[in-house]
């Protein structure tokens, strides 16, 4: 999801997860997406520390410089981690794996090579959170060719890069599965978009300034599985959660000028509220 720090404070956020994330064996529980296994920033670990000085090194195993910027959290499986980045220099966004006990890097693959998109100043070009399952790893970044419109939605007349969402797929050598683009995205904010897993499928939010969407992609070659339109033209950054409530599968989340829960098998919506607001980042 959408996080808003510097490029200059890229390190010390990694520093902030490294310290939890290491402090324990490598037995630890996997945290293998935005908001980790539950989605709701819960951990079941036990014991692990509250306080930590990447400047003295209390409770940190490692630091590393990453190259590039970007607000992506990293994931963890076993003894890889993973976190994406752009390197804006070369207009490259990559996906990144290091050794978990060392934090030495051991491959690094270039997702997308496009011009860089405008955005928020407080966003990133990498703010996507990836999300794995132990075999594959997903992400998800805006492919633009440089192109510009009118901004959609803006109080100030500008000129925005529209594009498509792209979500790719990666083993853990680094060997690209496959590679899609579901559709179209428009915003002059930029984009995040952090995959949720769910079944079979890897499930994104492309709510933007123009024909929105959420989609749901088999996770093994990429297929459109189901494609359920939003029914405002608004952008939002939001990462769906999935419960089961009353039931009955839900996956609740806000963006579109709505709070809304569908079933994340079929897209299909068991209800909708209207508001509280047109734009979420949450």
């Amino acid at each position: 999801m959408l996080r808003f720090a510097t490029c200059a404070t890229r390190l010390i956020l990694a520093l902030t997860y490294f310290a939890i994330a290491f402090a324990n064996d490598v037995s630890a529980e996997n945290w293998p997406c935005w908001r980790g296994p539950r989605g709701d920033g819960t951990s079941s670990e036990n014991n692990v520390p509250t306080r930590w000085n990447g400047e003295t090194g209390e409770n940190i195993r490692w630091k590393v410089a990453l190259p590039g910027e970007g607000h992506a959290s990293p994931i963890v499986w076993g003894d890889r981690l993973f976190v994406v980045s752009c390197l804006t220099d070369s207009e490259e966004r990559v996906l990144i794996c290091l050794d978990r006990k060392s934090g030495r890097e051991l491959w690094q693959r270039t997702v997308v090579k496009s011009p860089l998109e405008t955005k928020h100043a407080l966003n990133s070009y990498a703010s996507g959170t990836p999300a794995t399952d132990g075999e594959l790893v997903y992400v998800a970044f805006l492919e633009v060719d440089g192109s510009t419109i009118p901004a959609p939605n803006v109080g100030k007349p500008r000129p925005i890069t529209p594009g498509q969402m792209v979500v790719a797929a990666y083993d853990f050598e680094g060997r690209q599965k496959w590679i899609v683009r579901p559709g179209g995205f428009i915003s002059a904010h930029g984009f995040c978009s952090s995959p949720v897993l769910f079944q079979d499928s890897v499930i994104v939010n492309g709510d933007h300034d123009g024909d929105s969407y959420v989609v749901a992609l088999n996770r093994t070659n990429g297929e459109v599985v189901w494609k359920t339109p939003r029914e405002h033209k608004t952008r939002s950054y939001v990462t769906p959660i999935i419960r089961d409530v009353d039931g009955r599968t839900q996956m609740v989340f806000s963006g579109s000028k709505s709070i809304v829960s569908l079933d994340p098998t079929d897209g299909s919506r068991h209800w909708y509220i209207d508001g509280p607001t047109e734009q979420f980042v949450a």
